[in-house]
């Protein structure tokens, strides 16, 4: 009997613990999220925000390339850093404005494919969570920025 009570003991210490793992890796994740908000909130916009602003902006009936391309060369010459860049691309895209994030998939697909300079903090910025968001969403109906986030992800 005392066997079988310490073998439920250890069961459910064992479930605690995964459970506590699992909520400390959710908290950390939650707080994770909201410390990059209050950072962006408190923020002062910069080029790289401006820029990327205008070329995805949700009033445009197309693409701006005469603006991706500016952005383009600047990155290449090194003139604007890519983080900043990033960044804004990222909050463009988590926006519920669907123009707006479609524009801005566009504008990180020309980028990462047009700059010299390598686009390693799209996965650091997050940005590829975001993009599987848009894919996820069943409230976004915007077809086409599911459609370009999906192809970018493949």
């Amino acid at each position: 009997m005392s066997e079988n009570l310490k073998g439920k003991v250890n069961a459910i210490g064992e479930r605690l613990k995964i459970n506590g793992a699992e909520m400390g890796r959710k908290m950390s994740a939650g707080m994770s999220t909201m410390s990059f908000k209050m950072k962006e909130f408190f923020q002062e916009p910069n080029q790289a925000d401006k820029l990327v602003a205008d070329a995805t902006s949700e009033s445009l009936d197309y693409t701006n390339w005469d603006i991706i391309l500016h952005l383009c060369d600047l990155i290449n010459a090194e003139k604007i850093d890519t983080c900043d860049v990033v960044r804004a691309i990222k909050k463009r895209v988590m926006m519920k404005s669907p123009r707006g994030q479609y524009l801005a998939l566009v504008l990180l697909e020309v980028l990462v494919k047009n700059c010299d300079k390598g686009f390693f903090e799209v996965a650091t910025e997050r940005v590829l969570d975001e993009m599987v968001k848009i894919v996820d969403d069943p409230d976004q109906s915007f077809v086409a920025s599911k459609e370009k986030a999906l192809m970018m992800i493949r």
